[in-house]
Protein backbone atom coordinates (compact mmCIF):
# COMPACT_ATOMS: atom_id res chain seq x y z
CA UNK A 1 0.00 0.00 0.00
CA UNK A 2 1.29 3.83 -0.26
CA UNK A 3 0.68 6.61 -2.76
CA UNK A 4 0.35 4.42 -5.92
CA UNK A 5 -2.75 3.30 -5.01
CA UNK A 6 -4.19 6.09 -3.00
CA UNK A 7 -6.77 7.00 -5.71
CA UNK A 8 -10.25 6.51 -7.10
CA UNK A 9 -9.54 3.32 -8.66
CA UNK A 10 -8.13 1.48 -6.12
CA UNK A 11 -11.14 2.20 -3.81
CA UNK A 12 -12.55 -1.41 -3.94
CA UNK A 13 -8.85 -2.36 -2.33
CA UNK A 14 -8.65 0.19 0.24
CA UNK A 15 -12.06 -0.81 1.42
CA UNK A 16 -11.25 -4.52 1.42
CA UNK A 17 -8.06 -3.76 3.55
CA UNK A 18 -10.20 -1.78 5.84
CA UNK A 19 -12.51 -4.47 6.14
CA UNK A 20 -9.82 -7.99 6.81
CA UNK A 21 -7.31 -5.75 9.08
CA UNK A 22 -7.26 -5.68 12.55
CA UNK A 23 -6.09 -1.65 13.23
CA UNK A 24 -4.60 0.23 16.33
CA UNK A 25 -6.00 3.26 15.84
CA UNK A 26 -9.16 4.57 13.63
CA UNK A 27 -9.51 7.88 13.12
CA UNK A 28 -12.23 9.64 11.87
CA UNK A 29 -12.50 13.08 9.96
CA UNK A 30 -9.60 14.00 7.48
CA UNK A 31 -8.93 17.74 8.57
CA UNK A 32 -5.79 18.96 9.67
CA UNK A 33 -6.12 17.47 13.31
CA UNK A 34 -7.09 13.92 12.26
CA UNK A 35 -4.36 13.68 9.31
CA UNK A 36 -1.98 15.25 12.19
CA UNK A 37 -2.89 11.89 14.49
CA UNK A 38 -3.37 9.53 11.53
CA UNK A 39 0.48 10.63 10.61
CA UNK A 40 1.61 11.02 13.89
CA UNK A 41 0.39 6.79 14.72
CA UNK A 42 1.94 6.31 11.15
CA UNK A 43 5.26 7.58 11.85
CA UNK A 44 5.48 5.66 15.21
CA UNK A 45 4.43 2.00 13.53
CA UNK A 46 1.11 1.91 14.09
CA UNK A 47 -1.48 0.10 12.11
CA UNK A 48 -3.86 2.94 11.70
CA UNK A 49 -6.63 3.78 9.05
CA UNK A 50 -8.72 7.20 8.51
CA UNK A 51 -11.94 8.16 7.29
CA UNK A 52 -13.98 11.35 5.96
CA UNK A 53 -17.31 12.04 5.29
CA UNK A 54 -16.80 13.93 2.62
CA UNK A 55 -13.42 15.08 1.07
CA UNK A 56 -10.68 15.80 2.75
CA UNK A 57 -10.13 19.45 4.01
CA UNK A 58 -13.65 20.21 3.12
CA UNK A 59 -14.66 22.21 5.82
CA UNK A 60 -12.55 23.58 8.20
CA UNK A 61 -9.09 23.11 7.08
CA UNK A 62 -9.65 24.52 3.81
CA UNK A 63 -11.87 27.73 4.77
CA UNK A 64 -9.16 29.23 7.19
CA UNK A 65 -7.14 32.19 7.71
CA UNK A 66 -4.33 30.35 6.54
CA UNK A 67 -1.82 31.45 8.60
CA UNK A 68 0.81 29.50 10.57
CA UNK A 69 1.05 31.59 13.27
CA UNK A 70 2.43 32.40 16.93
CA UNK A 71 -0.99 34.43 17.89
CA UNK A 72 0.18 37.93 18.65
CA UNK A 73 -3.58 38.75 19.75
CA UNK A 74 -3.42 35.82 22.42
CA UNK A 75 -0.98 37.98 24.66
CA UNK A 76 -3.66 41.11 24.60
CA UNK A 77 -6.15 38.02 26.16
CA UNK A 78 -3.10 36.88 28.50
CA UNK A 79 -2.90 33.25 26.28
CA UNK A 80 0.44 33.28 26.84
CA UNK A 81 0.25 29.08 27.26
CA UNK A 82 -1.25 29.14 23.79
CA UNK A 83 1.02 31.77 22.20
CA UNK A 84 3.98 29.90 23.33
CA UNK A 85 3.14 26.93 21.71
CA UNK A 86 1.99 28.54 18.46
CA UNK A 87 5.33 30.58 18.12
CA UNK A 88 6.94 27.54 19.07
CA UNK A 89 5.09 25.30 16.17
CA UNK A 90 5.36 28.04 13.95
CA UNK A 91 9.20 27.65 14.15
CA UNK A 92 9.65 23.83 13.90
CA UNK A 93 7.41 24.28 10.67
CA UNK A 94 9.19 26.80 9.24
CA UNK A 95 12.57 24.72 9.89
CA UNK A 96 11.28 21.72 9.07
CA UNK A 97 8.70 22.31 6.05
CA UNK A 98 9.76 25.37 4.26
CA UNK A 99 7.96 24.42 1.23
CA UNK A 100 4.86 24.67 3.14
CA UNK A 101 4.76 27.26 5.44
CA UNK A 102 6.28 29.94 3.83
CA UNK A 103 7.42 33.26 6.80
CA UNK A 104 6.58 36.56 5.69
CA UNK A 105 6.76 40.11 7.03
CA UNK A 106 3.35 41.64 9.02
CA UNK A 107 2.89 44.74 8.96
CA UNK A 108 1.18 46.60 12.00
CA UNK A 109 0.70 50.58 11.20
CA UNK A 110 1.12 53.23 13.92
CA UNK A 111 -1.29 56.13 14.07
CA UNK A 112 -1.25 58.67 16.60
CA UNK A 113 -4.44 58.76 17.68
CA UNK A 114 -5.85 55.72 17.49
CA UNK A 115 -5.16 51.93 16.65
CA UNK A 116 -2.04 50.53 19.34
CA UNK A 117 0.43 52.82 21.21
CA UNK A 118 3.59 52.06 20.13
CA UNK A 119 5.32 51.80 23.67
CA UNK A 120 2.30 49.02 24.54
CA UNK A 121 3.30 47.52 20.70
CA UNK A 122 7.50 47.86 21.57
CA UNK A 123 6.40 45.76 25.14
CA UNK A 124 3.93 43.34 23.00
CA UNK A 125 7.03 42.30 21.00
CA UNK A 126 9.25 41.51 23.15
CA UNK A 127 6.83 39.56 25.07
CA UNK A 128 6.43 37.99 21.38
CA UNK A 129 10.02 37.06 20.81
CA UNK A 130 10.38 35.59 24.18
CA UNK A 131 7.38 33.20 23.78
CA UNK A 132 9.61 32.44 21.04
CA UNK A 133 12.63 31.85 22.44
CA UNK A 134 14.19 34.75 20.69
CA UNK A 135 14.59 32.41 17.70
CA UNK A 136 11.95 33.68 14.86
CA UNK A 137 12.39 33.63 11.22
CA UNK A 138 13.82 37.28 11.57
CA UNK A 139 13.79 39.70 14.55
CA UNK A 140 10.72 42.74 14.66
CA UNK A 141 12.13 45.90 13.74
CA UNK A 142 9.93 49.51 13.99
CA UNK A 143 9.99 51.59 10.82
CA UNK A 144 9.58 55.19 10.60
CA UNK A 145 6.47 56.89 8.63
CA UNK A 146 8.79 56.85 5.30
CA UNK A 147 9.51 52.86 5.64
CA UNK A 148 6.06 52.45 6.20
CA UNK A 149 4.52 54.13 3.41
CA UNK A 150 6.94 52.91 1.14
CA UNK A 151 5.70 48.86 2.15
CA UNK A 152 2.13 50.58 2.08
CA UNK A 153 1.07 53.35 -0.37
CA UNK A 154 -2.49 52.86 0.63
CA UNK A 155 -2.16 53.19 4.39
CA UNK A 156 -3.79 57.00 5.56
CA UNK A 157 -0.71 59.08 5.66
CA UNK A 158 -2.92 61.40 8.15
CA UNK A 159 -1.46 60.70 12.01
CA UNK A 160 0.90 57.90 11.12
CA UNK A 161 4.32 57.74 13.03
CA UNK A 162 5.50 54.13 11.66
CA UNK A 163 5.16 50.95 12.13
CA UNK A 164 5.88 47.51 13.22
CA UNK A 165 7.50 44.84 11.15
CA UNK A 166 7.20 41.36 12.44
CA UNK A 167 7.45 37.79 10.84
CA UNK A 168 4.66 34.74 10.76
CA UNK A 169 4.16 32.55 7.86
CA UNK A 170 0.90 31.91 5.59
CA UNK A 171 0.02 28.32 4.72
CA UNK A 172 -1.94 26.82 1.66
CA UNK A 173 -4.29 25.07 4.24
CA UNK A 174 -6.23 22.70 2.28
CA UNK A 175 -3.28 21.70 0.51
CA UNK A 176 -1.22 21.84 4.28
CA UNK A 177 -3.72 18.94 5.32
CA UNK A 178 -3.15 16.55 1.68
CA UNK A 179 0.11 16.50 2.49
CA UNK A 180 0.21 15.52 6.01
CA UNK A 181 -2.24 12.61 5.00
CA UNK A 182 -0.25 11.46 2.11
CA UNK A 183 3.03 11.36 4.20
CA UNK A 184 0.88 8.72 6.51
CA UNK A 185 -0.24 6.66 3.42
CA UNK A 186 3.04 6.95 2.28
CA UNK A 187 4.14 5.36 5.89
CA UNK A 188 1.76 2.96 6.09
CA UNK A 189 -1.62 3.87 6.61
CA UNK A 190 -4.79 3.65 4.85
CA UNK A 191 -7.26 6.22 4.22
CA UNK A 192 -10.47 7.00 2.34
CA UNK A 193 -12.26 10.15 2.19
CA UNK A 194 -16.33 9.95 0.78
CA UNK A 195 -17.10 7.13 3.41
CA UNK A 196 -19.09 8.85 6.59
CA UNK A 197 -19.44 6.34 10.08
CA UNK A 198 -23.07 5.46 10.23
CA UNK A 199 -22.61 3.08 13.44
CA UNK A 200 -20.17 2.74 16.11
CA UNK A 201 -19.12 -1.09 16.48
CA UNK A 202 -19.06 -2.52 20.36
CA UNK A 203 -17.54 -5.66 22.46
CA UNK A 204 -20.13 -5.13 25.42
CA UNK A 205 -19.82 -1.68 26.40
CA UNK A 206 -16.42 -0.97 24.61
CA UNK A 207 -15.65 0.83 21.28
CA UNK A 208 -14.16 -1.70 18.65
CA UNK A 209 -14.54 0.19 15.63
CA UNK A 210 -17.29 1.08 13.46
CA UNK A 211 -19.14 1.11 10.15
CA UNK A 212 -18.50 3.49 7.24
CA UNK A 213 -20.80 3.88 4.22
CA UNK A 214 -18.89 4.21 0.75
CA UNK A 215 -20.68 6.79 -1.33
CA UNK A 216 -19.28 6.01 -4.24
CA UNK A 217 -20.48 2.28 -4.76
CA UNK A 218 -22.95 2.58 -2.22
CA UNK A 219 -21.59 -0.34 -0.43
CA UNK A 220 -21.21 -0.37 3.89
CA UNK A 221 -18.07 -1.78 5.56
CA UNK A 222 -16.95 -2.54 8.79
CA UNK A 223 -13.55 -1.52 10.22
CA UNK A 224 -12.10 -3.22 13.32
CA UNK A 225 -10.10 -0.60 15.73
CA UNK A 226 -8.40 -1.12 18.89
CA UNK A 227 -9.55 2.53 19.84
CA UNK A 228 -11.31 5.30 17.60
CA UNK A 229 -10.48 8.62 17.22
CA UNK A 230 -13.42 11.63 16.93
CA UNK A 231 -11.83 14.41 15.44
CA UNK A 232 -14.44 15.31 13.15
CA UNK A 233 -14.27 19.13 14.38
CA UNK A 234 -17.59 20.61 13.78
CA UNK A 235 -19.19 17.29 13.89
CA UNK A 236 -17.74 16.12 16.65
CA UNK A 237 -21.12 15.80 18.26
CA UNK A 238 -22.71 14.11 15.95
CA UNK A 239 -19.57 10.92 16.48
CA UNK A 240 -20.65 11.45 20.14
CA UNK A 241 -24.01 11.01 19.70
CA UNK A 242 -23.42 7.81 17.84
CA UNK A 243 -21.55 6.87 21.13
CA UNK A 244 -24.82 7.95 23.37
CA UNK A 245 -23.61 10.74 24.45
CA UNK A 246 -23.33 14.89 24.41
CA UNK A 247 -20.48 16.94 24.80
CA UNK A 248 -18.90 17.03 28.14
CA UNK A 249 -17.82 21.25 27.71
CA UNK A 250 -19.91 23.32 25.70
CA UNK A 251 -18.61 23.67 22.05
CA UNK A 252 -20.27 26.19 20.33
CA UNK A 253 -19.23 27.31 16.09
CA UNK A 254 -17.90 30.33 15.05
CA UNK A 255 -17.65 31.66 11.85
CA UNK A 256 -15.61 33.62 9.71
CA UNK A 257 -15.37 34.92 6.57
CA UNK A 258 -12.11 35.68 4.12
CA UNK A 259 -12.50 37.87 0.72
CA UNK A 260 -9.88 37.47 -1.75
CA UNK A 261 -8.24 40.15 -3.84
CA UNK A 262 -6.23 39.95 -7.17
CA UNK A 263 -2.21 41.08 -6.03
CA UNK A 264 -2.63 44.13 -8.83
CA UNK A 265 -5.42 45.89 -7.47
CA UNK A 266 -4.53 45.95 -4.05
CA UNK A 267 -2.07 48.69 -3.51
CA UNK A 268 0.24 47.18 -0.71
CA UNK A 269 3.45 44.92 -1.03
CA UNK A 270 3.42 43.69 2.19
CA UNK A 271 0.86 41.52 4.75
CA UNK A 272 -1.26 44.62 7.05
CA UNK A 273 -2.51 43.76 10.58
CA UNK A 274 -4.93 46.36 11.84
CA UNK A 275 -7.82 47.04 14.08
CA UNK A 276 -11.67 47.45 12.71
CA UNK A 277 -12.78 51.36 12.74
CA UNK A 278 -15.91 49.62 13.21
CA UNK A 279 -15.50 47.50 16.77
CA UNK A 280 -11.73 46.90 16.92
CA UNK A 281 -11.60 43.64 16.15
CA UNK A 282 -7.63 42.51 14.72
CA UNK A 283 -8.52 41.94 10.97
CA UNK A 284 -5.23 41.14 8.12
CA UNK A 285 -4.76 41.52 4.31
CA UNK A 286 -2.76 38.87 3.60
CA UNK A 287 -0.53 38.57 1.05
CA UNK A 288 -0.13 35.25 -0.63
CA UNK A 289 0.69 34.32 -4.66
CA UNK A 290 -0.74 36.44 -7.15
CA UNK A 291 -3.48 37.13 -4.13
CA UNK A 292 -4.18 38.74 -0.64
CA UNK A 293 -6.69 37.46 1.13
CA UNK A 294 -8.66 39.38 3.84
CA UNK A 295 -10.64 38.57 6.58
CA UNK A 296 -11.43 37.67 9.07
CA UNK A 297 -15.23 38.40 10.32
CA UNK A 298 -16.01 36.72 13.86
CA UNK A 299 -18.94 35.23 15.87
CA UNK A 300 -21.22 33.24 16.95
CA UNK A 301 -23.90 31.25 14.63
CA UNK A 302 -26.25 28.83 16.19
CA UNK A 303 -26.26 26.70 12.91
CA UNK A 304 -26.06 23.23 11.54
CA UNK A 305 -22.45 22.63 10.80
CA UNK A 306 -22.15 21.92 7.28
CA UNK A 307 -20.33 24.25 5.14
CA UNK A 308 -21.81 28.03 5.87
CA UNK A 309 -22.88 30.65 3.50
CA UNK A 310 -21.00 34.09 3.33
CA UNK A 311 -23.93 36.64 4.39
CA UNK A 312 -24.04 39.89 3.24
CA UNK A 313 -23.26 41.02 6.78
CA UNK A 314 -20.22 39.28 7.30
CA UNK A 315 -19.39 40.59 3.58
CA UNK A 316 -19.96 44.88 4.52
CA UNK A 317 -18.54 44.18 7.68
CA UNK A 318 -15.38 43.40 6.20
CA UNK A 319 -15.62 45.85 3.38
CA UNK A 320 -16.48 48.98 5.56
CA UNK A 321 -13.88 47.98 7.80
CA UNK A 322 -11.46 48.13 5.12
CA UNK A 323 -12.76 51.22 3.09
CA UNK A 324 -12.98 52.83 6.81
CA UNK A 325 -9.46 52.45 7.72
CA UNK A 326 -8.04 52.44 4.07
CA UNK A 327 -10.21 54.16 1.89
CA UNK A 328 -7.52 55.19 -0.85
CA UNK A 329 -7.60 51.54 -1.46
CA UNK A 330 -10.76 51.60 -2.95
CA UNK A 331 -11.01 48.11 -2.68
CA UNK A 332 -15.04 47.52 -3.06
CA UNK A 333 -17.25 43.98 -4.03
CA UNK A 334 -16.15 44.59 -7.61
CA UNK A 335 -12.81 43.87 -6.49
CA UNK A 336 -13.41 40.35 -4.72
CA UNK A 337 -12.55 37.58 -6.77
CA UNK A 338 -13.63 35.11 -4.31
CA UNK A 339 -15.20 34.51 -0.89
CA UNK A 340 -15.74 31.85 1.33
CA UNK A 341 -16.74 31.36 4.77
CA UNK A 342 -15.73 28.93 7.49
CA UNK A 343 -16.90 27.19 10.93
CA UNK A 344 -15.07 27.16 13.77
CA UNK A 345 -15.48 24.65 16.88
CA UNK A 346 -14.50 26.41 20.25
CA UNK A 347 -15.27 25.99 23.63
CA UNK A 348 -17.59 28.72 25.11
CA UNK A 349 -17.20 29.51 27.93
CA UNK A 350 -20.50 31.51 28.35
CA UNK A 351 -22.81 32.49 26.40
CA UNK A 352 -22.00 36.40 26.40
CA UNK A 353 -18.53 35.72 25.70
CA UNK A 354 -16.70 37.21 22.39
CA UNK A 355 -15.76 34.41 19.85
CA UNK A 356 -12.97 36.34 19.35
CA UNK A 357 -11.84 35.72 22.69
CA UNK A 358 -12.27 31.79 22.95
CA UNK A 359 -10.18 29.63 23.79
CA UNK A 360 -8.11 28.08 20.73
CA UNK A 361 -6.67 25.76 23.02
CA UNK A 362 -7.53 21.97 21.93
CA UNK A 363 -9.82 19.97 24.47
CA UNK A 364 -9.49 15.91 24.92
CA UNK A 365 -11.81 13.73 26.38
CA UNK A 366 -12.19 9.73 26.64
CA UNK A 367 -15.91 8.72 26.78
CA UNK A 368 -16.67 5.45 29.45
CA UNK A 369 -17.07 3.48 26.18
CA UNK A 370 -13.49 4.46 25.12
CA UNK A 371 -13.91 6.85 22.37
CA UNK A 372 -11.56 9.73 22.30
CA UNK A 373 -12.95 12.90 21.02
CA UNK A 374 -10.41 16.14 20.12
CA UNK A 375 -12.26 19.70 19.88
CA UNK A 376 -10.32 23.02 19.50
CA UNK A 377 -7.26 23.56 18.66
CA UNK A 378 -5.35 25.88 15.69
CA UNK A 379 -4.38 24.81 12.43
CA UNK A 380 -0.58 25.88 13.71
CA UNK A 381 -0.89 23.79 16.63
CA UNK A 382 -2.25 20.31 15.02
CA UNK A 383 0.83 18.45 15.32
CA UNK A 384 1.31 19.17 18.89
CA UNK A 385 -2.52 18.36 19.46
CA UNK A 386 -2.05 15.08 17.36
CA UNK A 387 0.83 13.62 20.14
CA UNK A 388 -1.45 14.59 22.73
CA UNK A 389 -3.91 12.47 21.47
CA UNK A 390 -1.98 9.79 21.10
CA UNK A 391 -0.64 10.04 24.56
CA UNK A 392 -4.55 8.98 25.69
CA UNK A 393 -4.33 6.33 23.04
CA UNK A 394 -1.72 4.74 24.29
CA UNK A 395 -2.86 5.21 28.19
CA UNK A 396 -6.25 2.98 26.65
CA UNK A 397 -4.02 0.21 24.90
CA UNK A 398 -0.58 0.59 26.65
CA UNK A 399 2.53 0.77 25.04
CA UNK A 400 3.34 -2.12 21.96
CA UNK A 401 7.04 -2.02 22.17
CA UNK A 402 7.48 -1.90 18.67
CA UNK A 403 6.21 1.56 18.58
CA UNK A 404 8.69 4.39 18.20
CA UNK A 405 8.44 7.90 19.84
CA UNK A 406 6.96 10.87 18.24
CA UNK A 407 8.48 11.44 15.34
CA UNK A 408 6.51 14.35 13.77
CA UNK A 409 8.98 17.38 15.41
CA UNK A 410 12.17 15.68 13.00
CA UNK A 411 10.90 14.48 9.72
CA UNK A 412 9.79 17.09 7.16
CA UNK A 413 7.03 16.15 4.97
CA UNK A 414 7.45 15.53 1.65
CA UNK A 415 11.51 15.54 1.98
CA UNK A 416 13.85 18.17 3.44
CA UNK A 417 13.70 21.69 2.57
CA UNK A 418 17.98 21.19 1.53
CA UNK A 419 16.15 18.06 -1.22
CA UNK A 420 13.58 19.81 -2.43
CA UNK A 421 15.78 22.84 -3.39
CA UNK A 422 18.07 20.43 -5.13
CA UNK A 423 15.51 18.46 -6.91
CA UNK A 424 14.01 22.04 -8.13
CA UNK A 425 17.32 23.09 -9.28
CA UNK A 426 17.64 20.18 -11.60
CA UNK A 427 14.48 20.80 -13.35
CA UNK A 428 15.21 24.72 -13.71
CA UNK A 429 18.36 23.74 -15.22
CA UNK A 430 16.50 21.48 -17.71
CA UNK A 431 13.87 23.37 -18.49
CA UNK A 432 14.41 27.49 -17.53
CA UNK A 433 11.11 29.18 -19.07
CA UNK A 434 8.90 26.74 -16.81
CA UNK A 435 11.07 27.91 -13.51
CA UNK A 436 7.73 29.67 -12.08
CA UNK A 437 5.36 26.59 -12.29
CA UNK A 438 8.17 24.41 -11.30
CA UNK A 439 8.89 26.38 -8.13
CA UNK A 440 4.69 26.31 -7.41
CA UNK A 441 4.70 22.11 -8.35
CA UNK A 442 7.51 21.01 -5.37
CA UNK A 443 6.19 24.19 -2.76
CA UNK A 444 2.85 22.00 -3.32
CA UNK A 445 4.43 18.51 -3.80
CA UNK A 446 7.34 18.52 -2.38
CA UNK A 447 9.90 15.80 -3.55
CA UNK A 448 6.77 14.26 -5.20
CA UNK A 449 7.22 17.30 -7.62
CA UNK A 450 9.75 14.99 -9.44
CA UNK A 451 7.25 13.14 -11.33
CA UNK A 452 4.95 15.51 -12.42
CA UNK A 453 8.00 17.82 -13.96
CA UNK A 454 9.41 14.72 -15.43
CA UNK A 455 6.22 14.39 -17.10
CA UNK A 456 6.01 17.92 -17.90
CA UNK A 457 9.45 17.84 -19.84
CA UNK A 458 8.77 14.77 -21.62
CA UNK A 459 5.53 16.66 -23.12
CA UNK A 460 7.43 19.46 -24.16
CA UNK A 461 7.78 18.24 -27.22
CA UNK A 462 3.90 18.01 -28.45
CA UNK A 463 3.02 21.78 -29.30
CA UNK A 464 -0.44 21.02 -27.95
CA UNK A 465 0.26 19.55 -24.50
CA UNK A 466 0.22 21.47 -21.61
CA UNK A 467 2.13 21.39 -18.26
CA UNK A 468 -0.98 21.30 -16.36
CA UNK A 469 -2.03 17.61 -17.95
CA UNK A 470 1.24 16.20 -15.58
CA UNK A 471 0.05 17.79 -12.72
CA UNK A 472 -4.09 16.58 -13.14
CA UNK A 473 -2.74 13.51 -13.76
CA UNK A 474 -0.51 13.22 -10.81
CA UNK A 475 -3.28 14.45 -8.03
CA UNK A 476 -5.92 12.18 -9.65
CA UNK A 477 -3.14 9.11 -9.29
CA UNK A 478 -1.66 9.45 -6.00
CA UNK A 479 -4.51 11.84 -3.58
CA UNK A 480 -7.67 10.39 -3.80
CA UNK A 481 -9.36 12.83 -6.00
CA UNK A 482 -13.10 11.70 -6.63
CA UNK A 483 -14.44 14.93 -8.09
CA UNK A 484 -14.16 17.94 -9.99
CA UNK A 485 -14.22 20.22 -6.89
CA UNK A 486 -11.62 18.32 -5.52
CA UNK A 487 -9.54 18.70 -8.23
CA UNK A 488 -9.78 22.13 -8.35
CA UNK A 489 -10.66 24.03 -4.79
CA UNK A 490 -8.48 21.18 -2.91
CA UNK A 491 -5.50 19.70 -4.99
CA UNK A 492 -4.67 21.62 -8.40
CA UNK A 493 -6.42 25.07 -8.28
CA UNK A 494 -5.32 28.47 -7.11
CA UNK A 495 -6.93 30.71 -4.66
CA UNK A 496 -6.95 33.76 -6.56
CA UNK A 497 -8.80 31.72 -8.95
CA UNK A 498 -12.89 33.10 -9.78
CA UNK A 499 -15.35 30.82 -10.39
CA UNK A 500 -15.44 31.46 -13.55
CA UNK A 501 -11.86 30.68 -13.79
CA UNK A 502 -12.00 27.49 -12.39
CA UNK A 503 -15.01 26.21 -14.52
CA UNK A 504 -13.33 27.30 -17.31
CA UNK A 505 -9.98 25.20 -16.48
CA UNK A 506 -12.40 22.32 -15.51
CA UNK A 507 -14.02 23.02 -19.09
CA UNK A 508 -10.27 23.05 -20.95
CA UNK A 509 -8.76 20.18 -19.22
CA UNK A 510 -12.14 17.57 -19.52
CA UNK A 511 -10.62 15.19 -21.85
CA UNK A 512 -7.33 14.15 -19.34
CA UNK A 513 -9.83 14.62 -16.06
CA UNK A 514 -12.11 12.17 -17.29
CA UNK A 515 -9.85 9.44 -18.67
CA UNK A 516 -8.24 9.71 -15.04
CA UNK A 517 -11.30 9.69 -13.02
CA UNK A 518 -13.49 7.40 -15.33
CA UNK A 519 -16.17 10.13 -16.17
CA UNK A 520 -18.65 9.43 -18.86
CA UNK A 521 -19.27 12.66 -21.12
CA UNK A 522 -22.28 12.55 -19.25
CA UNK A 523 -20.73 12.27 -15.44
CA UNK A 524 -18.87 15.00 -16.32
CA UNK A 525 -21.87 17.47 -16.87
CA UNK A 526 -23.09 16.72 -14.25
CA UNK A 527 -20.23 17.17 -11.94
CA UNK A 528 -19.49 20.35 -13.66
CA UNK A 529 -22.91 21.75 -12.97
CA UNK A 530 -22.89 20.71 -8.96
CA UNK A 531 -19.81 22.31 -8.85
CA UNK A 532 -21.36 25.23 -10.81
CA UNK A 533 -23.72 25.45 -8.33
CA UNK A 534 -21.70 24.80 -5.42
CA UNK A 535 -19.39 27.66 -5.89
CA UNK A 536 -22.59 30.46 -6.82
CA UNK A 537 -23.90 29.14 -3.31
CA UNK A 538 -20.49 29.14 -1.24
CA UNK A 539 -18.36 31.29 -2.71
CA UNK A 540 -20.27 34.45 -5.01
CA UNK A 541 -20.93 37.58 -3.09
CA UNK A 542 -24.55 37.93 -1.04
CA UNK A 543 -26.59 40.38 -3.45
Amino acid sequence: MGLDTFNKRSRPFILRKLTEEQFDLLVIGGGITGASVFRDAALRGMKVALVEAKDFASATSGRSSKLIHGGLRYIKNLGLGLAWESCHERNLHIRLNKRLVRPLPFLVPLYRDRGERRWLMRLGMLVYEALSGFNNYRFHKFLNREETLSLAPALPAKGLTGGCLYYDAVINDSRWTMEVLKDGVANGGLAVNYAPVTQLLRNGEQIVGARIHDELSGSHCDIRSRVVVNATGIFADRIRQLDGRNAARPRRLSKGTHLVFAEEDVPLSTTIVFSSPIDGRSLFLAKHEECFLFGTSDHWEEASPDLPVPARADVDYLLTSLNRFMPEAQLDRSKVKFVYSGFRPLLSNGESADSSSATREDHIEVSPSGLVSVVGGKLTTARITAARVLDRVIKLTGRNPAWSECKTDKVSIGGTNEAVAESLAYWVRRCPKLTSYFRVLYQRYGLDANEICAEVTRIQSDPTAEPIRAEVQYVCRHEMVCTLEDLIDRRAGFLYWNAEKRLERLRHGANVIRAELDLSEAEFESQWLAYRDHLKRFHSLPE
